[in-house]
């Protein structure tokens, strides 16, 4: 068994633990996005919480959102940008210095949520930022040197499956004030530029996405529900 797939199966075997469920239906839920998680990058399993991943594995596969992979920088240039190192911001550097020190001795986030970013369509058919969470660790991220950084991607009001979506369909960073100050909307760069979808074929079996749903205070639906 490789290092990726003994990375996998340990993540399975706890989550199921975790979540009350069978470790066949565990398997079956989870395993196949788990899986380009870990092809992605295996450190990933220690700075998400298990749970947490679970529910993104699980909203993307009864809900319309889809879980992707981005960097840290793109994620930041998405994302409203954060007053980091600005006088009388000094608990944003301390925020991020401990997400640094969690990362380093492998304590993952620990948040009930996913890092997240809201997009709505535009009446010209681009995209726009409309929601985020995650700024704190993927700065912490990008300062530690890492390469990727996984990400919920989440349509908001009207827009369709984003995965559905051209790759060449503009993005605009979401607006953000800083002492009042506001700081507009641009153009970040390209859907496919942007966000790599961690896609898999099928969905899991009626029944056996039951125990986790909802843990991420997201409402979700039950496959017959689709």
């Amino acid at each position: 068994m490789g290092a990726a797939s003994k990375i996998v199966s340990e993540f399975l075997e706890s989550l199921s633990k975790k979540v009350f469920m069978d470790p066949r239906d565990a398997a079956s839920t989870y395993g196949s996005k788990a899986k380009k998680i870990a092809e992605e990058d295996p450190r990933f399993f220690n700075i998400y919480d298990e749970e947490d991943i679970g529910g993104a594995i699980y909203n993307s596969r009864t809900l319309n959102t889809n879980l992707g992979v981005t960097t840290p920088e793109k994620f930041l240039d998405m994302a409203a940008q954060m007053p980091l190192d600005q006088e009388g911001f000094d608990f944003i550097r301390k925020t991020v210095d401990q997400k640094k020190a969690d990362i380093a001795a492998g304590v993952p986030r620990e948040q009930f949520t996913f890092p997240q970013l809201g997009l709505r369509l535009q009446d010209d058919g681009s995209l726009k930022v409309n929601l985020h969470d995650g700024r704190h660790l993927n700065t912490a991220m990008k300062e530690l040197g890492y390469p990727k950084s996984l990400v919920e991607v989440v349509p908001q009001y009207r827009t369709p499956n984003i995965k559905t979506m051209s790759p060449d369909t503009p993005v605009f960073s979401e607006e953000s004030f800083i002492n009042d100050v506001e700081i507009p909307s641009r153009k970040v760069g390209t859907l496919g530029d942007l966000i790599k979808f961690l896609s898999v074929a099928g969905i899991a079996a009626p029944g056996a996405l039951s125990t986790i749903g909802g843990q991420n205070g997201t409402q979700v639906q039950t496959p017959a529900q689709n």
